[in-house]
């Protein structure tokens, strides 16, 4: 059980970095003040056994991005 530890986790290195990425891509947006951003992961894995050493698995993964902002008033 706990041999898999680490492999199991290597999703939260990616996760860190687009949240990195994301965070730093909208914090250079110069027209507008970003007041909250919102991430939202979803993993979904599955997998079937049947006869041995044959089978069958799956993977899905998406993100979801929301940003509120503001804009400064014109001078």
């Amino acid at each position: 059980m706990w041999s898999n530890f680490p492999r199991r986790f290597q999703s939260q290195g990616t996760i860190r970095a687009y949240t990195i990425y994301t965070l730093n891509a909208f914090s250079k947006v110069a027209i507008a003040n970003v007041d909250k951003a919102t991430l939202e992961f979803g993993i979904k894995l599955g997998g079937e056994a049947g006869i041995p050493y044959v089978t069958k698995g799956t993977a899905e993964s998406n993100l979801k991005i929301q940003v509120e902002c503001s804009f400064p008033d014109k001078i």
